[in-house]
């Protein structure tokens, strides 16, 4: 895959329905607005002026969705499945001309609580500590790769790498494989083409059913081996759930953590200062991983209303779609003083990057890690890193994300 952002896209508006007051309809799109290309964050930051629930008519996957700005609204709706539902949510299946859903993100209760019966033991904290030494030994091979260098393009050789090069080990996934699975995660996830994320889709499907086959065949003990060999209620997990499960972790393995690397990396090299407070006050650094994972919440993520119902003073029918953009609710001034500041010393952080309620990302412990040692490990054996004067900083909207960050620092 280059190092091309992706080109802003702007989506036909959607229908408008009747019940939704004209003072209320914003057309917004979380890929294509241009301050996309410079920061996502920003540009979404900016919807808090405006009112607290908008109708979106730019949204390309449903034609139109409510937009809920404030933290508060963002919780219930996430905390509320008996009012708002995740079925068809991200519509993978679709594209592939097939009807199974993204296990458990798709499902509601209380099939949803089952399969996440099942999968959470997989990334609970125990199993995460067993994973330690070797996504610390990797992130260690990887920065002493780079550091006599005295630069480097950070999100491939580490911001990418790293973590999915934990989750492919993690699933039993081949590394030859490496570039061919960033490439169709960034057509399926970033990719303005639908083409292209039709081919990448189906790609991704093929890939992963003919993994699932040689697994049953031959296990070897990795998680791909756990799922198709799984049981719910004493019966084996059909074909679709096998495949709902390994499509979910394969697509949210490969792209989330990558995104937050970069973004927390590109602050960092902004801001000098907070690298040396943290390199003399290492027992800071989780705690400062939390305010930047507020900062730099990256998902979006959406809901069906389930029947007709009222929030925040505005009407909403069964079928209509709501989005869920994670910094909205990061980024809240009802909630945060200077919300756009990193402060490495606020109080109370409760961000929203890894979602709220039940669907609360099964995968949080494993991402802390994963940033926990990455920072640890490059503040101890990287000296103070900048952006190289003149090379262009990529990002785009859409799943907020970095393409390209150049690095630099004095070598020894």
């Amino acid at each position: 895959m280059g190092n091309t952002a992706t080109s802003p896209q702007w989506p036909a508006m959607g229908h408008i329905p009747d019940h939704v007051p004209a003072e209320l309809i914003k057309p917004f799109s979380f890929a294509g607005e241009p301050e996309m290309s410079r920061c996502p964050f920003s540009a979404t930051s900016r919807l808090h002026e405006g009112p607290r629930i908008f109708w979106n008519p730019a949204n390309p996957q449903f034609g139109g969705s409510w937009v809920p700005t404030r933290a508060e609204d963002i919780r219930y709706v996430l905390n509320t499945p008996s009012l708002f539902s995740n079925k068809g949510e991200a519509g993978f299946s679709g594209l592939v001309g097939e009807q199974w859903d993204l296990i458990p993100l798709e499902l509601d209760p209380p099939e949803h609580g089952k399969f996440r019966q099942l999968l959470n033991p997989l990334l609970a904290p125990p199993a995460v500590a067993k994973l330690t030494p070797g996504v610390t030994e990797r992130a260690v091979r990887l920065i002493e790769a780079v550091r006599a260098k005295g630069g480097c393009e950070f999100m491939d050789a580490f911001g990418r790498a790293f973590p999915i090069g934990v989750f492919m080990q993690l699933m039993g996934l081949p590394e030859e494989h490496y570039d061919t699975f960033v490439t169709w995660e960034f057509e399926l996830l970033h990719s303005g083409d639908m083409a292209r994320r039709v081919a990448a889709a189906v790609a991704i499907r093929d890939f992963l059913r003919t993994l699932a086959s040689e697994r049953r065949a031959n296990p070897t003990g990795d998680l791909t081996s756990f799922v198709v060999q799984a049981q719910i209620d004493g019966k084996d997990l059909s074909d679709d759930e096998v495949m709902g499960i390994l499509y979910l972790l394969f697509a949210g393995g490969l792209d989330t953590v990558a995104a937050s690397l970069g973004f927390f990396f590109r602050h960092l090299a902004e801001n000098p200062e907070q690298q040396t407070f943290l390199r003399e006050n290492p027992d800071r650094i989780d705690k400062s991983i939390e305010e930047m994972l507020r900062r730099f919440s990256v998902v979006t993520v959406h809901r069906m209303c389930k029947v007709d119902l009222e929030m925040a003073g505005v009407q909403m029918r069964a079928g209509d779609w709501i989005t869920i953009n994670d910094s909205l609710g990061s980024l809240d001034p009802a909630e945060f003083d200077e919300p756009m500041e990193v402060d490495l010393d606020r109080k109370n952080v409760r961000h929203l990057a890894f979602s709220f309620g039940p669907h609360f990302c099964m995968g949080s412990h494993l991402a802390r890690r994963e940033l926990s040692i990455a920072l640890h490990e490059w503040l101890a054996r990287v000296p103070t890193w900048r952006i190289r004067p003149g090379s262009p900083v990529q990002v785009h909207g859409g799943l907020f994300g970095v393409e390209h960050l150049e690095l630099e620092w004095d070598a020894a």
